[in-house]
């Protein structure tokens, strides 16, 4: 398999075993943090739609109050 390192493309099976064990634990990494982006995004957007909830069931007077402190 070619992989890119370091802006060049290298051939993996010319990896010695250690070389291997390395690119697939960079590919594991890289997998995973954009699992977690995804995650982090969709967990924002739960974040807002459960604020926007509260936001309609807080009384009023704390709704006035909270206006006109800011």
């Amino acid at each position: 398999m070619i992989f890119n390192f370091d802006a060049k493309q290298y051939d993996s099976e010319k990896l010695s075993d250690k070389g291997k064990m390395y690119l697939q634990k960079i590919q594991s990494v890289v997998s995973k943090k954009s699992e977690l982006s995804f995650e982090y995004n969709d967990l924002e957007i739960i974040q807002k739609h459960y604020s926007d909830l509260l936001s309609k069931e807080l009384p009023e007077e704390e709704k006035v109050e909270e206006k006109k402190e800011a």
